[in-house]
């Protein structure tokens, strides 16, 4: 007797790891346990919470571009699937079926933070639950899980959000508005409107918007933000704003000739768009002068950027406040090694590389990239629940 193949075995492996799924859901959920049915003989293994006759909310393994998931699927043929990581631990996708399977029998919406493809509460489900209060089209929150689909129902397409974007609601105001908010580790709240005529997005100054004030380094500390608040001023939309609070897009920037561009000008030309309020043209040898950054430009293009150059750097910028130290925005058109990056993030310091051809800014460190606009064009996601 041969012993069985690689594939048999991992057939196997699904198969039990089904059947655990549906012994677990009907444990957990008596209450749904008659309507439960494990489509054991396959092809497509999956397990049902059924709602009306054959249709139901299937958990299945599906296939979205290279990359298999976990997915959610309702009776509707041309609805989005919910889509989770492959590690997603059995009990959060068994409570998420039930989840949907419960509102959808009782003909309410389902509950936060489920509703969001979310296992946990979080500062963005609240803020995706206030807004859905204030008429808001939520299209998609983004936390512990960082997969979903998006596209057509009948072939969806794979997006997954890289940790540097920090958790995130992305939003529609009926007038068409959308709106980008993000809390990140270090940086905390950060508000972002999408300019369709100009294909770009633009930032709002949170700061300005409800304190009265703005911060020199770019985000809204945590502790002091009130999401409340922050729901709010979304919900009143850009007519409520003033110019004052509202940012131009970054990535716009162009030098003013075709000769080159001056790097002082393409400095104070974006990095103020991005929240770092107090930067103003340099005084002598410095680049860009500033009470709270001191703003350094290396020139490494074919050199990457070591620790210790990184390290005696930071300490120049720390020596050169006056009553506290200042922090380090370095320039360059090199890189940055792994260990130095991580140095810089330690520090609080921001890197930033500029492209010798345009002189526009890209992020280099962590820290530095949740400093930068979202990436992505909000036109490619159709709307989520609401």
């Amino acid at each position: 007797m041969g012993f069985p193949t690689g594939d048999t075995l991992a057939a196997h492996g699904k198969w039990l790891y089904f059947s655990g799924l549906e012994q677990e859901l009907r444990e957990r959920h008596p209450e749904l346990a008659h309507r439960v049915f494990f489509n054991s003989a396959g092809p497509l293994l999956y397990v049902k919470v059924r709602l009306s006759g054959e249709s139901g909310i299937v958990l299945a393994i599906c296939r979205l571009g290279h990359a298999e998931t976990w997915t959610l699927t309702g009776p509707e043929p041309d609805g989005l699937p919910s889509v989770w990581a492959p590690g997603t631990p059995r009990e959060v996708l068994i409570e998420a079926l039930a989840a949907q399977a419960t509102a959808r029998l009782a003909g309410v919406p389902v509950a936060s933070p489920w509703r969001w493809d979310e296992s946990e509460r979080s500062e963005v489900t609240e803020l995706a639950d206030l807004l859905v209060e204030h008429g808001i089209t939520v299209r998609r929150v983004v936390a512990g899980n960082r997969w979903f689909a998006y596209g057509s129902g009948y072939a969806p397409e794979l997006d997954i959000v890289e940790s540097a974007q920090g958790n995130l609601v992305e939003a529609e105001s009926p007038g068409g508005v959308v709106v980008h908010a993000s809390v990140t580790p270090h940086l905390g709240w950060l508000l972002d409107r999408y300019l369709p005529d100009l294909s770009a997005w633009g930032r709002v100054d949170l700061n300005l918007a409800l304190w009265g004030r703005s911060r020199p380094t770019p985000g809204m500390l945590s502790p002091q933000a009130d999401v409340k608040q922050i729901a709010e001023l979304i919900a009143g939309g850009p007519d409520t704003w003033t110019q004052d609070i509202q940012l131009a897009p970054i990535g716009l920037y162009t030098p003013p000739t075709p000769f080159g561009f001056d790097l002082e000008e393409a400095v104070l030309a974006q990095l103020p768009l991005l929240g770092f309020s107090d930067l103003k043209a340099g005084d002598g040898d410095a680049l860009v002068q500033s009470d709270t950054h001191h703003v350094v430009w290396r020139d490494r293009e074919s050199k990457t950027l070591s620790k210790p150059e990184v390290e005696r750097l930071n300490g120049v910028a720390a020596a050169a406040g006056t009553e506290r130290p200042k922090r380090l925005i370095l320039i360059t058109n090199g890189w940055l090694s792994r260990p130095a990056a991580a140095f810089a993030d330690q520090a609080g310091a921001f890197v930033f590389h500029i492209d010798h051809d345009t002189g526009r800014l890209d992020a280099v460190n962590p820290l530095a990239r949740e400093a930068m606009p979202p990436r992505s064009d909000p036109r490619k996601h159709g709307a989520g629940a609401s």
